[in-house]
């Protein structure tokens, strides 16, 4: 063994040089700088630019569609709805986007040209309908809509325009293998409503009238800020935010901590470890390692949380987040990182390579994924008994308790977060002294590498 200096006792300056070499050599690389520095501030960018480089532009549709119907209602009803899309006057121009939204608040009436999935887009529709018969041969049609030199061809079956409109019957839309996605979804729409709008004329109903009593109203959700300030609601973002949330813990304390596992393996492969141990001692190696790692988790911890919060901010739902969750937050994180780094470190220090060290961490890993698969029963439930119970389980309450403080309408229990925080808090202590323990035998241990079972008894070794 390597002959250490005891009578220099325990000195913080000595973490302090560890932690910060460990720190810098970690945060100092380009992998480091790109993902967790360069990469946020890239995607918030790119998300900020999207909207200007997609245009609002698309591709025009003109040309011409067959239309097989029994009496020719549909054909009429679809060549209405494509006249209602054309300006008046400039049939080369298309809607705008506001004259869309225009056409969508029609609906009540039964406008064919309130189509909603343009809404948001403008759409230039230059369409001749051609109207057949059921009776023609459609053989030489279905070769000029394979070459392209027409745009589709519907046929409508007899049996949906009656009265009692068969169930199960569907139309049939034939497109060239080249049409874009929205064009034929554009062709689909206009195809069943045109076809509703002929079964309605036929039956002598008033059809403004019953799409009005058949159209449901659109719910607008909003929610009373503390301040007294009416927000809109975003309930499938409020749902994720818990996920997010516990996804950043997860990922800042598990990144730091396996790239301690991993510089502590080849560290002691190296021989660099005894070099160390030689200028200081084991604790404070362990903890100066740690603690170095511990700021670089911070450091990510920041870059991203500060980004999320902004966007919250940006979208008004930053009061589903109060501060006290958000100080609560970094308390849990705190727990989280330094259980995962104590059990990183000690398995570090107990192989000589990583494919030897996945057999001890996997274990571990399993169960810190556990909080992964319980966050959508944790978050519909914040306060249920499922949830309450995995918080008081090290190591995945702290990850729990993120999951509940972010999630729950009514704040969790002060009994609950006590008792939490006691808990796991001890359990961070202990797993710490565990791993210093197995950390100062396991560092200039070699050959094979320990079971379990003998990384216990290392810990229970005077």
């Amino acid at each position: 063994m390597i002959p250490t200096d005891r009578s220099r006792g325990f000195r913080f300056s000595r973490i302090a040089t560890i932690a910060w070499r460990e720190f810098r050599h970690t945060v100092l690389t380009k992998g480091f700088i790109l993902g967790a520095i360069i990469f946020p501030v890239i995607m918030f960018v790119i998300i900020g630019v999207m909207p200007l480089l997609i245009s609002n532009e698309q591709v025009p549709v003109r040309g011409t569609i067959v239309v097989v119907d029994s009496d020719g209602s549909v054909a009429r009803a679809m060549e209405n709805a494509f006249q209602q899309l054309k300006k008046p006057g400039d049939a080369g121009n298309g809607l705008s986007a506001a004259d869309v939204s225009d056409a969508l608040k029609k609906t009540q009436s039964g406008d064919l040209a309130a189509l909603e999935d343009f809404t948001d887009i403008a759409i230039t529709v230059d369409v001749t309908v051609l109207r057949m018969s059921i009776d023609d041969d459609l053989k030489e049609i279905k070769e000029q809509v394979q070459s392209g030199k027409l745009l589709a061809i519907i046929e409508i079956p007899a049996v949906l325009l009656t009265a009692d409109p068969a169930i199960g019957i569907d139309i049939s839309l034939l497109v060239p293998s080249n049409s874009p996605a929205k064009t034929t979804a554009l062709f689909a729409r206009i195809a069943r409503r045109a076809t509703v709008v002929a079964r309605v004329e036929q039956t002598g109903t008033d059809l403004a009238k019953a799409m009005a009593l058949v159209r449901e109203p659109q719910t607008e959700t909003a929610r009373l800020t503390n301040a007294g300030v009416q927000a809109k609601e975003n309930t499938q973002l409020r749902f994720l935010i818990p996920g997010g949330f516990m996804m950043l813990m997860w990922i800042a304390a598990f990144t730091s901590a396996n790239q301690l596992l991993t510089t502590t393996i080849e560290e002691k492969s190296s021989k660099v470890i005894e070099v160390l141990l030689s200028a200081t001692s084991p604790l404070e190696l362990l903890a100066g390692k740690i603690l170095g790692q511990g700021f670089v988790s911070l450091l990510m911890l920041s870059t991203y949380g500060a980004a999320g919060i902004a966007g919250l901010a940006f979208l008004t739902m930053l009061d589903i987040v109060p501060l006290s969750s958000l100080i609560l937050f970094f308390l849990w994180f705190l727990l989280a990182y330094f259980m995962v780094a104590a059990i990183m470190a000690a398995v570090g220090s107990a192989v000589s390579d990583l494919r030897e060290a996945q057999s001890l961490v996997q274990p571990a890993m399993i169960v810190m994924m556990i909080p992964l698969f319980l966050w959508l029963p944790i978050s519909e439930n914040p306060t249920g008994w499922l949830a309450t119970i995995t918080s008081f389980v090290p190591p995945i309450g702290p990850f729990v308790m993120v999951l509940r403080s972010t999630g729950a309408v009514e704040p969790i229990p002060s009994w609950h977060i006590g008792i939490a925080l006691a808990v796991n808090g001890f359990s961070t202590i202990a797993l710490v002294w565990i791993a210093s323990r197995v950390f100062r035998i396991g560092v200039l241990m070699q050959g094979k590498p320990p079971t379990p079972m003998e990384l216990l008894r290392w810990a229970r070794a005077r």
